[in-house]
């Protein structure tokens, strides 16, 4: 996929900007945050230890120029910023106790084609985030807080040296910077096997050496940061996967894509090219980069803390708590609204555009998860999203 000009599902040309991703939704709808209300949980999770971040955080110097006064929190892979905007809110009202008048700058970064639009929308208060008791955003109740936005990969170095105070990061830093091959056993990196499942290993780890520098690089002495990464844990267990029950997402991606190969409705081709392009690591490869002789260890980067939680998937919690008021199809809508929020270029950059219009891509697209979505309307509580992730706490010790 790299290097490619795909179309996304609202006919806006996009490339693949290092994560191969393209927002699903129209621009400027919000819908990321509106779908994913499980985001919100797994942020919550990480509430306390950013909280902690903050305060432990080396304060911004205010000998020096203006700049440098304010502090600098940097939220990377923010999508349409919505999800984290309660915890930033936190954040500032939390640094507002021991500087009550300093500046505040809030920097998003994502891919370029990224909806920024729904992001500011969400910032400046003109939409609504629908979340009890989050009336407006942190712009409104706040007075010197300013916001910017950067459109560089975070596989790259995104802010200048030593500016950032505070770094977050949610459900992002698995996206990888290019595919370093298809996988014939099915859709995912947890599916696959041998010389592709090693190719993909070696790319992930990579590219989180590779990403790691630069937030060191970029991290102000005694500076934090915060990551929330999918994971495998020590159970095996990982995104759609959990003790919950024995249905795996993937394995029900791979059974809907691969039937409809077989059916001849997409080519083995293009089954292949279905590969989502993220690695979910294990502890070990997580902490691999922070070992002394790494040049992360040498740019003054340290794990402070890292620890796997399993946050719930909201739309399958609340059909099993209710499941007699609650109608099957709606609980099913849920989950695939959610999972499509990621995963749905990862099918429509699949299918072969010399060949295919748009629309029949978007079609054929649909259909994929209208088959899945029938698969779980017929049994909701047996499906899910259950989320394990990483939390990590790492810190740029003074140089």
């Amino acid at each position: 996929m790299a290097g490619e000009t795909t179309t996304n599902a609202t006919g806006e040309k996009a490339a693949s900007f290092g994560k191969a991703h393209v927002p699903y939704g129209e621009d400027g709808s919000g819908h990321y945050t509106l779908a994913t209300k499980g985001c919100f949980d797994v942020i919550e999770n990480a509430k306390e230890l950013c909280l902690e971040a903050l305060n432990k955080a080396e304060k911004p110097n205010s000998s020096t120029t203006t700049q440098e006064q304010a502090l600098c929190i940097a939220d990377y892979g923010t999508a349409d910023g919505g999800t984290s905007m309660p915890l930033i809110t936190e954040l500032i009202r939390a640094h507002r106790k021991r500087d009550p008048n300093g500046d505040v700058l809030v920097t998003y970064e994502d891919q370029p084609n990224n909806d920024f639009k729904s992001l500011f929308f969400y910032v400046q208060g003109i939409k609504d985030l629908g979340r009890d008791g989050y009336s407006k955003s942190y712009l409104e109740e706040f007075d010197n807080v300013y916001v910017t936005a950067c459109g560089t990969s975070f596989h790259k170095q995104c802010f200048p040296s030593n500016s950032v105070h505070l770094g977050v990061s949610f459900t992002a830093m698995h996206w990888l910077n290019k595919k370093p091959c298809n996988i014939t056993t099915g859709v995912h990196m947890t599916q696959a096997k041998g010389e592709e499942r090693d190719k993909f290993a070696a790319q992930a780890a990579e590219d989180w050496e590779n990403l790691l520098f630069h937030r060191a690089n970029e991290l102000a002495p005694g500076g934090r940061m915060v990551i929330v990464n999918f994971c495998v844990d020590a159970n095996g267990y990982h995104l759609g996967y959990t003790d919950k029950s024995s249905v795996c997402m993937y394995d029900e991606f791979n059974r809907h894509w691969q039937a409809m190969m077989s059916e001849g409705k997409i080519t083995k081709e293009e089954y292949e090219a279905g590969t989502i392009l993220n690695y979910y690591r294990n502890d070990a490869e997580m902490r691999a980069p922070f070992a002394e002789g790494t040049r992360v260890f040498a740019a003054g980067l340290r794990l402070v803390s890292a620890e796997t939680k399993i946050t719930r998937c909201p739309y399958n919690e609340d059909y099993v708590a209710n499941k007699a008021n609650r109608d099957a199809r709606e609980a099913a809508k849920g989950i695939i609204g959610t999972m499509r929020t990621w995963s749905n270029s990862s099918f429509l950059t699949a299918l072969d555009s010399n060949t295919r219009t748009e629309a029949e891509r978007k079609a054929l697209v649909d259909e994929l998860y209208g088959r899945y979505e029938d698969a779980i309307a017929a049994d909701p509580e047996k499906n899910h999203m259950d989320y394990a992730h990483h939390y990590i706490v790492m810190e740029k010790v003074g140089q």
